[in-house]
C-alpha cells in the first residue's frame, strides 16, 4: 500500500526531504541489528509505501508531488537529491514564479484558484503509480502565504482530487516571535476554513506541529552535545537551524508509518499503517487534531550509541508524556500526577495509538499506558478488544535502540488562569489559543486588513469573524473534556 505526499510551499517541501531522507536512511543505513531475511521484508515494505521503485539500476523516486508559488526551494531540494546515489524525486513538480506575499488572501483566491487543476492531473498521474493507496499526507505551513493559502484551497478541494483517498494534513504552526507580520490571520483562516469544512472537503485529521516546541527540544540538544563536544559554552537558543527542525518531524511522522507488527494485525505485517493511524485516532467530527510524540530523540549519532534506555524507563516516561502533553522529554513536569494537577485542568484522551521499536519491544506491556487518562465511555467506544491499538517492531528505527511513537488526540493540561495566549497550557488547543488571541489583538486596531482586500478578499473583517468564530467553537468543544 503506498502513500502519496503533497508537499505544499517551502516549508513542506523541506520538511518533505528529511522525511524522504529519514525513511531511506533507516531501510538501509540504521542500526537495526535483525536478520537479514527481516531487513529485506521491512525495507521492501517501506520502500513500496513510500518511494516508487522501478527496478534495478534505476533510481527509486519518492511518492510526492511539490508546490510552490516560486521556483527558487523546488530546484534546490531537486538539485540536492539528484547529486544523491539513493533516490530522487519525480519530475512531476507544479511551481509559478510570482509568490504568495506571506498573504493568505493571495494564495487561497488567486494562486490556489490558478494551480489546482494542473495539480489536479499531477496528483491524479503520481495516484495512477501506485498498485493501491492507503492515504495522502499534506505537508504545509500556517505562516506564509503559499501554505496557508494555497495549501488551504487545496485541502478543501481534496475530495474532487481523489475521492475516497483518507488523508492526514501535517501542519506546521507559526514562531510566536515569527518574521512574518500577518502570520497569526493567516493561521487563524486556515484554520477556521479546514476545521468547519465539511467531511468531503476536509481532511480527515489535522496534525499540529508547534514551531517553538520543536525548536526548544532540538536546541536543548544540540547545545548539549556541542558543550561535551568543546567544554565551553555555546550561544543563546535561537541558534538552530531549521533543518533540525524539520529532521525532527520527520522522526515523528516516520516513527508511526514505518512497517511494524500488532496484535490487532494478527502478528502480520500491517499494510494500510496511514489509515489505520487515522482510524485509530478518530473519534467525534468535531475532535479532529492530533498531535505526535516520541521517546528518546538524539539527533547526533554519537548519544545514540550510548543510549541506556529501557522498556519499563521509557513507558514510565510514555504515560507522564501523555499525562503533561509533552512532545519530548524536555521540560516535562514530573511534579503533576492524576492525584495532583498542580493548578492545572487535565484534558483526557480521546484516543492514543502508537508503535513499540527495538530489541524486547514485542514483551511490551501497554495496558497501563494510558489508564486513568481517557474520557470514560468515549476513547474508542467502538472498539472490541480495550487494549490500545499498539504497533510493535523488533526492528531499531533511525539509529535508535529503543523508541516509544505515539499518537494523540487530546491530553495534556490547561493551566486554570491560562484562557488566552496558551502559556502554560500543554492541551491540544494551546497553540490555537495563542494564534487565536495574537490575530485578535491585531483584528481590534484593524492591523493589516487592507492586505487582505487588495487580493480578492470583499469583506476582510466578517471572513476573519467566521475563522475566528470557528476556532473558537474548537477550543470550546475540546474545554469542554477537561477535568479537574
Amino acid at each position: 500500500m503506498s502513500i502519496v505526499s503533497l508537499l505544499i510551499g517551502q516549508c513542506g517541501n523541506q520538511v518533505g526531504l528529511e522525511f524522504f531522507k529519514t525513511i531511506y536512511n533507516d531501510n538501509y543505513d540504521g542500526c537495526n541489528g535483525q536478520a537479514i531475511c527481516w531487513n529485506d521484508e521491512f525495507a521492501n515494505e517501506s520502500m513500496e509505501t513510500f518511494f516508487n521503485v522501478k527496478g534495478e539500476g534505476v533510481k527509486p523516486e519518492a511518492r510526492c508531488v511539490q508546490v510552490d508559488m516560486e521556483e527558487k526551494v523546488i530546484r534546490q531540494i531537486n538539485a540536492e537529491t539528484s547529486g544523491l546515489s539513493a533516490w530522487r524525486y519525480p519530475q512531476n513538480s507544479f511551481f509559478a514564479q510570482r509568490g504568495s506575499g506571506n498573504n493568505w488572501a493571495l494564495g487561497y483566491l488567486l494562486n490556489g484558484p490558478s494551480c489546482v487543476e494542473v495539480v489536479d492531473d499531477i496528483l491524479a498521474a503520481e495516484l495512477e503509480k501506485c498498485d493501491s493507496v492507503d492515504g495522502l499526507i499534506t505537508t504545509m505551513s500556517l505562516a506564509g502565504g503559499t501554505g496557508s493559502g494555497v495549501g488551504t484551497y487545496l485541502l478543501r478541494h481534496i475530495g474532487d482530487m481523489c475521492p475516497k483517498v483518507p488523508v492526514l494534513a501535517q501542519l506546521v504552526l507559526p514562531y510566536r516571535r515569527g518574521e512574518v507580520a500577518t502570520q497569526a490571520y493567516n493561521a487563524v483562516l486556515s484554520l477556521g476554513h479546514l476545521l468547519c469544512a465539511s467531511p468531503g472537503e476536509a481532511p480527515c485529521g489535522l496534525l499540529l506541529h508547534e514551531n517553538d516546541l520543536l525548536h526548544r527540544a532540538c536546541a536543548n540538544r544540540l547545545i548539549h552535545h556541542h558543550r561535551h563536544q568543546t567544554h565551553r559554552f555555546v550561544g543563546p537558543l535561537d541558534q538552530v537551524p531549521l533543518v533540525e527542525l524539520n529532521r525532527l518531524m520527520a522522526h515523528l511522522l516516520g516513527g508511526v508509518l514505518q512497517p511494524y507488527i500488532g496484535p490487532s494485525r494478527g502478528y502480520t505485517l500491517c499494510h494500510r499503517r496511514l489509515s489505520h493511524l487515522l482510524f485509530d485516532l478518530a473519534g467525534p467530527a468535531d475532535y479532529r487534531l492530533y498531535r505526535l510524540h516520541c521517546l528518546p530523540y538524539h539527533p547526533s549519532s554519537e548519544a545514540r550509541h550510548f543510549a541506556t534506555e529501557t522498556w519499563p524507563q521509557l513507558l514510565r516516561h510514555a504515560r507522564q508524556l501523555l499525562l503533561t502533553g509533552a512532545c519530548l522529554e524536555d521540560k516535562m513536569n514530573w511534579c503533576v500526577s492524576l492525584d495532583n494537577l498542580c493548578g492545572h485542568r487535565r484534558q483526557p484522551l480521546l484516543a492514543c495509538t502508537g508503535v513499540a521499536r527495538g530489541t524486547g519491544a514485542g514483551e511490551v506491556l501497554w495496558s497501563e499506558l494510558t489508564a486513568g487518562l481517557d474520557v470514560d465511555g468515549v476513547m474508542r467506544p467502538w472498539q472490541v478488544n480495550a487494549s490500545l491499538p499498539m504497533g510493535v517492531c523488533t526492528r531499531a528505527f533511525n539509529g535508535h535502540l529503543r523508541g516509544v511513537f505515539l499518537a494523540t488526540n487530546g491530553g495534556g493540561l490547561v493551566a486554570k488562569d491560562d484562557c488566552t495566549d496558551g502559556g502554560a497550557s500543554t492541551d491540544v488547543c494551546a497553540p490555537l489559543r495563542l494564534v487565536r488571541s495574537r490575530a485578535w489583538r491585531l483584528f481590534t486596531s484593524s492591523a493589516y486588513l487592507h492586505q487582505y482586500s487588495q487580493f480578492g478578499m470583499e469583506d476582510p473583517r466578517a471572513s476573519l469573524l467566521d475563522a475566528f468564530a470557528v476556532v473558537e467553537q474548537t477550543i470550546y468543544l475540546y474545554s469542554q473534556l477537561t477535568t479537574s
